[in-house]
């Protein structure tokens, strides 16, 4: 595996210059990710003896880079920004735009992964600028693609699939014409798995199980290997099983789901997996297992939400260190607006190459994009005090009280309406009832499966322990955030 990296050293020194965009577009498409998976520790050295050895700035900044994708893949995630941003700090004093576009798409995947949907869709802007100064149209369309493909994931976040599943079409058939077969197959199924989980959004099972096999096909034909995309092909198959009750297909990928889980510690694989899991073993109704697993799911979940809160703060002090240049205001509705534009403009792009009309109007509007600041937002030193506060928050149980609301709320957090709505919004992706709601009932599922006490009390008394007003708002969050009905959880967990 390390000789494999090592066979960057000739690509990088012998490269020529004026073709750094190829050599570039090859370090991105996803061999490093291969390379990093398999042995993060060997990667991590010869990562390193490539920055240390390398006698120029292009060599180290692609060296820092490599080392910021296998920190990612470490779950790492806040030393993987840091890395990117230095590797940008170079490429922009390279003026190498190719990997600015990149490293820019790469740092709003981050940004998404731990809440902040606003900056990481303000990253994907400044990517979309970076991609429209490459001077070889074709390769910026291929980095046009790649912010676009990583935009989408925000829409399929947010439910809005009609228009991902169309320019999802039109990436395949762009895609289909690379002639490197590993990067090209390595592609198409990350495009089949992010329709599979449109249609899926869509309540189209049989459509999402076509997209999953053909993900499933192309990622059994490339010698590229990402643990985190072979998770969700299996465990999105195993999802779609189960919802059709094909309990014999389920049980094949529970297997191949559980073994990706054995192969990689990362925890947001182990969150997806145990929820399925849990879900196969309540159908087929084992009760030691689906007690063991729903166990596993609750607590995974609880060491995400914990690792999450560490890394927004380290997100949020490396976001200070973004070049001045792009952090000219925080984002607002408009670049809601640019990247919506861009996410009908780049399908007809693609099909029709209009490059220079399209050229045109990329470097209008972002050159005018400074100037549009619109909505009410908090500096980034107020964003961290508000976080910091809702931690107290909810470690102090307060959220439990009927009468919490959010004047109370506000009032307690010495802040004001708009701003706690703001960071609610872009940390959490909650607006404040379902963010209290939440709580309580995670502070009710934590009880039932550490205090045997609570499997014995009425519905209606552990509503209005948990700050519910009525049985019925109590048990149709419960069933909102667990996928069970209070009395169905509760019953499982009884059996031995």
């Amino acid at each position: 595996m390390k000789y494999a990296l090592l066979l960057l050293f000739p690509i990088i020194f012998y490269f020529p210059k004026d073709e750094e965009s190829i050599y570039n577009e090859t370090f991105c498409s996803g061999a490093t990710l291969d390379i990093s998976s398999k042995n993060a520790l060997n990667s991590m050295r010869v990562a390193d003896s490539l920055f240390m050895y390398s006698e120029s700035t292009q060599d180290k900044m692609y060296a820092l880079m490599l080392k910021s994708v296998i920190l990612e893949q470490e779950e790492k995630r806040g030393a993987s920004i840091d890395f990117a941003l230095k590797s940008l700090e170079l490429a922009k004093l390279k003026n190498n735009y190719c990997l600015q576009s990149r490293i820019y798409t790469f740092l709003s995947r981050q940004y998404r992964s731990v809440g902040f949907v606003d900056k990481g869709k303000y990253l994907i802007a400044e990517s979309f600028v970076a991609s429209s100064k490459i001077q070889n149209k074709e390769h910026a369309i291929k980095y046009i693609m790649m912010a676009n493909l990583e935009l989408l994931e925000y829409s399929i976040e947010a439910k809005e699939c009609t228009g991902a599943v169309e320019y999802l079409k039109s990436a395949i058939v762009v895609l289909s014409k690379e002639k490197d077969e590993n990067i090209k197959y390595f592609d198409l199924a990350h495009c089949e798995e992010k329709l599979a989980r449109c249609f899926i959004i869509l309540e189209d099972n049989n459509s999402a199980l076509n997209h999953y096999s053909k993900a499933k096909s192309f990622i059994e034909r490339t010698t590229l290997a990402e643990p985190l995309l072979e998770s969700n092909i299996y465990n999105g198959m195993l999802g779609v099983y189960l919802e059709q009750k094909q309990l014999d297909s389920s049980k094949v990928y529970v297997e191949k789901s559980l073994r990706m889980v054995a192969k990689k510690y990362n925890n947001i694989i182990k969150e997806e997996v145990y929820k399925n899991i849990t879900e196969y073993y309540q159908q087929i109704k084992i009760a030691d297992s689906f007690k063991l697993y729903s166990y596993k799911y609750i607590a995974v979940i609880r060491q995400n939400k914990n690792y999450s809160r560490r890394l927004i703060n380290k997100a949020s002090n490396e976001f200070k260190k973004l070049p001045k240049d792009i952090r000219i205001h925080e984002p607002s509705s408009s670049s809601n607006v640019i990247v919506s534009i861009f996410f009908i403009l780049i399908p007809s792009f693609c099909a029709y190459y209009n490059r220079k009309k399209v050229f045109k109007y990329v470097n209008g509007v972002f050159n005018s994009k400074a100037k549009k600041v619109s909505g009410v937002t908090c500096t980034i030193k107020t964003e961290k005090i508000l976080i910091e506060k809702l931690e107290d928050f909810e470690a102090s149980n307060r959220f439990l009280d009927k009468n919490m609301s959010l004047a109370i709320l506000v009032a307690q957090l010495n802040s004001n309406t708009k701003y706690l709505r703001q960071v609610l919004k872009d940390q959490k992706g909650l607006d404040f009832n379902t963010y209290i709601n939440r709580l309580r009932i995670m502070y009710i599922v934590n009880k039932l499966n550490t205090n045997s006490d609570y499997l014995n009390y009425k519905i209606s008394y552990l509503a209005k322990e948990c700050g519910f007003s009525s049985h019925s708002k109590f048990s149709t969050n419960f069933k909102k955030f667990t996928n069970y009905s209070p009395s169905y959880y509760i019953n499982n967990l009884k059996i031995k």
